[in-house]
């Protein structure tokens, strides 16, 4: 869908956002639009979108990456660029209009953004500038577009207050273990926003395919007596001795779903592997093991899942990135025949399509906040 831009720029010699002189801008952008097409413009917005980026040179990524989002969900955008570096103290807003081509059968549709830029001595003037800016009465989404800042009260703190849901990627995470832990104590603690993690959103294919062995009633005896589930996985790239954030989420995901409880203190730590023992519901032992993959593959991503049981040794169930990267393939041995099941595309969804997958959901997904909670008490027993 195409899209058009507007834009005006509005500086503060008074470091404070002039509200009535950005809503006079965006009043005056719609009008010029409405007297340019002959068709008429509609303006809309369904939802506010607080964006927020480390520095100037971020915030170019996110411009393509919004005409995207704004085609399939109209909103009022505010993009914060914190530009720590400028030598300038300076806060600025800029309005944008991102507008849908008309078509023979449509009206041209309009939403808007605007562009707050902070110096470092302003940052924490956004909060309270951004408030004033929202679309009463509309769901208001954070998306926080660096490191995740989980334990910080001030700059991420208080836009998540004024927010309904934060949207994170925890594969940016620069302590894997430590951010993980902490994440999982801010949901523990079961205040504030609701909490989206694209590192999740990119589990969705391997959960759908283990989910689906269990879908097959030949099968159900064989995993309800698992004995032992293996994840392979290529280190991240911020710290090669921690196990990817995406593997402790889908083990998590795991446990939690299928009611494991961690034997505390019964772990085993080697150089690559990490092997933890869990009681299932039914009061039997099993294994959850992690391991460096030695596969050339992305750091962070998850190379393979293997599922044992102990009704049948022979029997292995597994789930594997294909040699090229481009599948996700289950198969399912027995007795050293080897039965192709299910092949899921793994081209990976673009981030602007990530997002507007988040931007469809508003309250918590407790199945997340669960996984995640498992997940923070396995890295917990590895210390």
């Amino acid at each position: 869908m195409e899209t058009t831009n507007e834009q005006s720029e509005i500086r503060n010699p008074k470091s404070a956002i002039n509200v009535a002189a950005i809503e006079k801008e965006l009043t005056s952008l719609w009008k010029q639009a409405s007297e340019e097409e002959d068709s008429g413009v509609v303006r809309s917005s369904i939802l506010n979108l607080l964006i927020y980026v480390p520095s100037p040179a971020e915030s170019s990524k996110v411009d393509d990456i919004m005409m995207d989002i704004t085609a399939s969900h109209p909103c009022r955008a505010i993009l914060v660029i914190a530009d720590r570096q400028s030598a300038e103290s300076k806060l600025t807003a800029q309005v944008t209009s991102r507008c849908t081509l008309p078509t023979p059968t449509s009206k041209q549709v309009c939403c808007e953004q605007i562009t707050i830029t902070a110096s470092e001595d302003h940052l924490d003037e956004v909060p309270s500038a951004s408030v004033p800016l929202l679309i009463s009465d509309l769901p208001v989404y954070l998306w926080w577009r660096a490191v995740p800042q989980v334990t910080d009260k001030q700059l991420f703190g208080r836009l998540s207050e004024i927010s309904d849901r934060v949207v994170i990627d925890s594969s940016q995470f620069n302590d894997p273990r430590g951010d993980l832990r902490s994440m999982a104590a801010a949901l523990g603690a079961g205040r504030g926003a609701a909490l989206s993690d694209l590192n999740w959103a990119r589990l969705t294919a391997w959960r759908a395919l283990i989910a689906g062995f269990y879908d097959v009633a030949d099968y159900r005896p064989l995993l309800d007596q698992l004995d032992k589930v293996i994840i392979r996985y290529a280190p991240p790239s911020a710290d090669a001795s921690a196990i990817a954030t995406r593997a402790l989420l889908l083990g998590g995901w795991l446990a939690s779903r299928l009611g494991w409880r961690l034997n505390t203190g019964a772990a085993n730590l080697a150089e690559g592997q990490a092997a933890f023992e869990m009681t299932t519901a039914s009061g039997r032992s099993i294994t959850l093991e992690f391991a460096r993959t030695e596969r050339a593959i992305e750091p962070g991503h998850i190379a393979h899942v293997m599922l044992t049981s102990a009704a049948d040794q022979s029997t292995v169930f597994s789930v594997r990135r294909s040699a090229d990267g481009n599948r996700i393939e289950t198969a399912v041995t027995r007795a050293e025949e080897k039965k192709a099941q299910r092949v899921l595309s793994y081209e990976g969804l673009s981030e602007s399509a990530l997002i507007a997958r988040e931007l469809e959901i508003l309250g918590h997904d407790r199945i997340y906040e669960q996984a995640v909670q498992a997940a923070a008490e396995i890295i917990n027993s590895a210390q």
